[in-house]
């Protein structure tokens, strides 16, 4: 498999494809990045001539500009980075949830900024590696290549996972491309984004396992059919699959059954308990066997937003939730369709760990069965 290898990568390197795949990459992800950093107010105040941005904190009007942009961002503010991720869910000092009240939470959009740009760093590798394996991997077929490394004794199977390391060393180079250019950025900037590894870490290794998974089944149909067609119009939905995720419906489905509480409905002793604890006194966890949000006081739960049980018959809900948690998505769909989950609160509970655990699985199944059918059908050139 050394040498498949060997003369893969040689030809990606005397190719056309991979310069032009590594020009489009580049530029996509150093401006989309810029330009997703550059919507923080404290940064547009501070490099866009003439912004400025106004709110009332106390009946006080404050307004960021250029000369006291420095003051409403994260390095300044005293706050640390671990109670800054978890300002949502848990109890942090007073003094730092007053100050990021105070700051009208400006170094909380700094830090999901910053999770949010390693999350889903893995979009635009995928819509090019969505075209790049079907033309690259595709000339083995469409030239008969790959009958030729056949005659040599090399099995279909080797031909087929050499192909897959090559796709997965171009994913991971590129996922830690696209985090070079946004420590850049931010060294350009001058930013010094709120980091907290035990959250960003999982959150790049699941950007990661879903670039993976989406090349490795754009990868599976270009072997199992032979076609180019096949393989760009698989890895073109794999993509838009982000855009409609099982998790998202199967999500509203279950928390049909799962009874909100209005105002009225909450009792008059939450409701006075609630004022003496404040905001900051409210604590979060996530209930996996409702995915719902559950909330706490001094350690004892209680009948906030949700009512405590789901009506849904036991196996309407175990469906349910197997399509959520099976859904490779899971996590970014957190964020872009708003379950209202916080990255800290992902990590803590388990939702990511279920996530990488499902890409995981799925890697695994896509590239079994395309082991199967690539070594017991005829491979069409």
């Amino acid at each position: 498999m050394k040498k498949i290898l060997s003369g893969m990568f040689f030809r990606l390197v005397r190719g056309y494809e991979i310069w032009a795949l590594l020009a489009l990459f580049l530029f996509a992800v150093t401006y989309l990045s810029y330009t997703d950093v550059m919507e923080l107010n404290y940064l547009s105040a501070k490099y866009v001539p003439g912004y400025t941005y106004s709110y009332d904190y106390d009946n006080v009007e404050t307004v960021i500009y250029k000369d006291n942009a420095e003051q409403f961002c994260f390095k300044n503010s005293g706050i640390s980075a671990f109670d800054l991720y978890r300002s949502s869910v848990e109890k942090i000092p007073q003094e730092e949830y007053d100050k990021l009240r105070e700051m009208q939470d400006n170094p909380y959009y700094e830090m999901e900024t910053l999770y949010l740009e390693i999350q889903r760093s893995f979009f635009i590798p995928a819509f090019l590696m969505a075209i790049f394996i079907p033309v690259f991997f595709g000339r083995l077929f469409s030239d008969g290549t790959i009958k030729n490394i056949v005659a040599c004794g090399y099995s279909k199977g080797k031909i087929y996972l050499a192909s897959l390391v090559m796709t997965a060393i171009l994913d991971l180079a590129m996922i830690l491309l696209s985090l070079i250019i946004l420590a850049g950025i931010c060294i350009c900037l001058k930013w010094q984004p709120p980091v907290y590894l035990p959250v960003l870490l999982p959150a790049a290794f699941i950007s990661f396992l879903l670039l993976l998974l989406i090349t490795s089944v754009c990868l599976a149909a270009l072997f199992a059919g032979g076609k180019k067609t096949v393989a760009f119009v698989v890895g073109f939905v794999m993509v838009a699959a982000r855009l409609f995720p099982m998790s998202v419906f199967s999500t509203g489905l279950l928390w049909l059954g799962q009874s909100h509480n209005s105002i009225s409905e909450i009792s008059d002793d939450t409701i006075a308990l609630l004022k003496e604890v404040g905001r900051n006194g409210l604590e979060e966890r996530i209930d996996l066997s409702q995915f719902i949000e559950k909330y706490y006081v001094n350690g004892e739960e209680i009948e906030y937003i949700w009512k405590l049980e789901n009506t849904h018959p036991a196996v309407v809900k175990a469906s349910l939730l197997t399509l959520i948690y099976l859904d490779p998505y899971l996590v970014d769909a957190a964020k872009l369709f708003s379950y209202g989950f916080s990255p800290y609160l992902m990590y803590r509970d388990g939702v990511m760990a279920i996530n990488i655990a499902c890409n995981i699985f799925w890697t695994g199944i896509t590239n079994g069965l395309a082991l199967l059918v690539v070594r017991k059908r005829e491979l069409h050139c």
